[in-house]
């Protein structure tokens, strides 16, 4: 990138959050003190005048130097449908009160369970449930905090803000788990200066989530307000295809949306993602359409086929080969993002010229 020094702030504001494009992925929250992140919203509190920029070296949503990011994590091949990769396969936790704490099939809580058990990992970044507020970052430390906060929430978080908290308290020896925005950050963190490869440092395990998408929070509150849906809102869910169908589920009981109607309140700056299935990360995972309760499992790193051999061998998950229908269903779609995503990009440029 090529940068006034002084100006990285202001130029975060202006290409990202004043274009609307903020994924509210909370690379920046807690990394610099100007900015915070309140009920869905990524704040200013105040002009910045560093000249390190850091906040505008970690946005996903910035154009950056792919060839860089690809050295420093290792990518190969950027142009292959779902990312570079070691392992492919379908997988489900053992662990019957696992599975039923989680979304589906509970790979990622056992994994994260079995990585601090094993002395991988001290602790884990998650997002938590929000109660009355919306999702955010959360620091758990056992095992009961991770199942509490299992399930995919379908809202932006800004979890990234409790890891650059962790960060500044010393904390080690962490994990992450986090959408395909929030891993490609953390990737751009390796990269940035000053203190990127320190900072960098102190993350042994990111696991990321398969996205498709992720809805303001602020827009899809309000639109359950005014159809009568109260909060806490204890679930999100969307059944796979051909359901097209919104679950909220709360204290009043289960409420059934059409995507329709939800599909409004998609964050504009989703559109100009490319990735689908977190290519930055150790393992990616996802569901697998037409089989309920297992996950889709991508290993992409050493550290994440260390992690899933051992998993494997001490009996921590069971997993199985993963259909050829499915296998080729998933690069269709993650192709499909990463050319819509190329073309939102290539308009925003020519509008932002």
């Amino acid at each position: 990138m090529d940068h006034n020094r002084s100006s990285g702030q202001s130029e975060l504001i202006d290409k990202v959050i004043n274009q609307g494009i903020c994924v509210k992925c909370g690379a920046c929250v807690g990394l610099c003190p100007y900015f915070d992140y309140f009920d869905g919203k990524v704040v200013v509190m105040d002009r910045c005048h560093s000249d390190t920029w850091r906040c505008l070296q970690l946005c996903p949503m910035v154009d950056c130097d792919d060839t860089s990011l690809n050295m420093i994590t290792g990518h190969t091949d950027q142009a292959a449908p779902i990312g570079p990769f070691e392992k492919i396969f379908i997988a489900r936790a053992k662990e019957k009160e696992i599975r039923e704490k989680a979304q589906y099939g509970g790979s990622v809580s056992a994994l994260i369970i079995y990585a601090m058990e094993k002395g991988l990992i001290k602790s884990a970044v998650l997002t938590d449930k929000g109660k009355e507020n919306s999702p955010s970052g959360f620091i758990a430390r056992e095992k009961s905090e991770v199942l509490n906060f299992a399930g995919s929430r379908y809202t932006a978080s800004a979890a990234l803000a409790a890891l650059n908290i962790a960060i500044k308290e010393n904390k080690k020896e962490l994990a992450v788990v986090g959408l395909p925005c929030q891993m490609e950050a953390l990737a751009r963190m390796k990269l940035m200066k000053p203190d990127g490869e320190q900072k960098s440092g102190c993350i042994n395990l990111k696991i990321g989530l398969f996205c498709t998408w992720a809805v303001d929070y602020r827009k899809l509150d309000k639109y359950l307000r005014s159809i009568g849906i109260k909060k806490p809102v204890s679930k999100y869910d969307i059944p796979p295809p051909p359901s097209q169908i919104f679950q909220v589920m709360t204290k009043q009981g289960l409420s059934e949306i059409s995507l329709d109607h939800i599909r409004p309140f998609i964050q504009e700056g989703c559109s100009l993602c490319r990735d689908m299935t977190a290519e930055w990360a150790d393992i990616s995972v996802g569901t697998v359409e037409g089989q309920e309760g297992w996950n889709m499992v991508v290993v992409r790193s050493n550290t994440g086929i260390d992690l899933i051999s051992d998993a494997i061998e001490d009996n921590i998950l069971e997993i199985d080969q993963v259909s050829e229908k499915n296998l080729e269903h998933l690069k269709r779609a993650s192709l499909d993002k990463r050319k819509r995503g190329d073309l939102a990009r290539e308009g925003l440029r020519r509008k932002t010229a």
